[in-house]
């Protein structure tokens, strides 16, 4: 019996739901199925390429980057196979992945990313807040591949800190526009992306893992500290899993997992303690997001722990292009530095449409602001002329036990939140009262706070 379901037993909560609402969340339920059915891990073939035979040094002061790359280049002539970095310490600058490669980090062996901004180029096409642009080339990249995969037990290690990578979200030499507003201003001017050239002498951080419009993703098993930026960030991918990771990384938009414009994506059974939201799903930002109009759907997220960050799951900011089609299920969320357990953020210049999400058995054990919020007044809120659109939200089995507030539902007079659900949910140590907001069909069935019964506000 799942821990939410216990806690609803011991305060007397009664579980069975009307029959009609039952067969709804089971239909529902059975889209999940679909998508996961879909979801196969990429195929490539068991032949290993030790990075030692390419000319590795360990130590952590030799650069391996030539050798990497060497290794990939050989496992990719061969018609792919597993490229090895056995344990010890490994220095190296951008690692590029191809198709039917595999980069397995051994238990023991830590993958060190060097402080020199250098080491990260040639700039590449990649995606910073869901606005592309010509920069500094992620820490693990891949464009347009299929059939790859980051695996192991060992450790990729960032090396960002107060003094490398995290200082450069404020810095900007005197008299000049920071470069995340230049880029911001170049997307909205629709300036062609490969005129979007940042890269050397300039200060949008790289992300760390970002395979871009690949196909058959699988990152399984590591552990991730010291990011510059977001952690993983699968971008315009199709068949991804990411899986068993454990992401320790607190400085500035240190996102955990945050996929943009996929399809078909499974998280499960991850740790996240993050500097930013655990997961956070988008779709592109503004202008950028219209002109690849691409939504992420089908999503399933499960059996993950959620310790600090800004949300457990997050759908936004950066939704422009929409969301659909998101499933959480068996996840663990509880610190008193984790705001929002589950967090939808729009405006009305991000305008995307957030549509059939699902959530059941969470157990929250307490979080810092509310356990579950939409927010349309977020960064820009009313100042844009798009229209946020949130619909069809079921929440079902969740269990919180400490929060300044159960819900926080905020939508526009003219845009209003629709169709938020909450079945069989106890709400525990609720300190203030719900703040409801423009929201049109708040339903509860069987839902308890503070152990009294509860309705939605009038």
């Amino acid at each position: 019996m799942s821990v939410s379901r216990r806690h609803l037993l011991a305060s007397g909560a009664v579980l069975a739901a009307a029959p009609s609402l039952a067969r709804a969340a089971d239909d529902a339920w059975k889209e999940a199925d679909a998508i996961l059915a879909r979801i196969k891990p990429p195929a490539i073939p068991r032949r290993d390429f030790p990075i030692t035979r390419f000319g590795a040094k360990p130590g952590g002061e030799a650069d391996c980057t030539k050798a990497i790359a060497a290794a990939i280049a050989a496992a990719a002539k061969a018609g792919g196979g597993r490229v090895v970095v056995p344990a010890g310490v490994w220095l190296t600058g951008a690692v590029h992945l191809k198709s039917r490669v595999e980069l397995h980090v051994a238990k023991g062996a830590t993958l060190k990313f060097s402080r020199d901004p250098a080491a990260y180029l040639p700039a590449v096409l990649t995606r910073h807040e869901g606005v592309e642009l010509i920069n500094y080339s992620p820490f693990i990249y891949a464009l347009d591949q299929h059939d790859i995969a980051l695996t192991g037990e060992g450790t990729l290690d960032g090396q960002a800190d107060a003094d490398h990578w995290w200082p450069w979200v404020k810095r900007k030499p005197p008299g000049v526009v920071d470069d995340r507003k230049r880029l911001t201003e170049m997307a909205e001017k629709s300036v062609p992306v490969e005129q979007r050239v940042f890269g050397a002498g300039t200060t949008i951080r790289p992300m760390f893992v970002q395979p871009y419009r690949c196909r058959n993703v699988l990152i399984e098993g590591l552990t991730i500290v010291g990011s510059p930026m977001w952690e993983v960030h699968p971008v315009a991918c199709e068949n991804v899993i990411v899986r068993g990771l454990q992401i320790h990384s607190h400085g500035p938009n240190n996102d955990g997992c945050d996929p943009e414009s996929c399809r078909d994506v499974l998280i499960e059974k991850c740790v996240f303690d993050t500097g930013d939201d655990c997961i956070a799903i988008k779709s592109g930002r503004n202008a950028d997001g219209r002109r690849l109009n691409r939504p992420t759907e089908n999503v399933i997220i499960r059996d993950c722990e959620m310790k600090d960050g800004h949300g457990g799951v997050t759908l936004g900011s950066e939704i422009t292009g929409g969301v659909r089609n998101v499933f959480v299920e068996r996840c663990k969320m509880d610190s008193p530095r984790l705001d929002i357990a589950i967090r939808f953020k729009n405006n009305a210049m991000r305008g995307g449409t957030l549509e059939n999400i699902h959530v059941r058995d969470i157990a929250v054990g307490q979080v810092a602001k509310a356990v579950i919020t939409v927010d349309y007044n977020y960064q820009e809120g009313a100042n844009g002329p798009f229209t946020p659109v949130f619909r069809n939200l079921v929440v079902e089995r969740l269990v919180s036990g400490k929060s300044p507030r159960a819900l926080d539902l905020q939508g526009f007079p003219a845009a209003p939140i629709r169709g938020v659900t909450l079945k069989d949910c106890v709400f525990d140590g609720v300190a203030q009262p719900d703040i409801v907001k423009h929201v049109e069909g708040l339903t509860f069935e069987n839902v308890r706070i503070n152990g009294q019964p509860a309705t939605p506000p009038a």
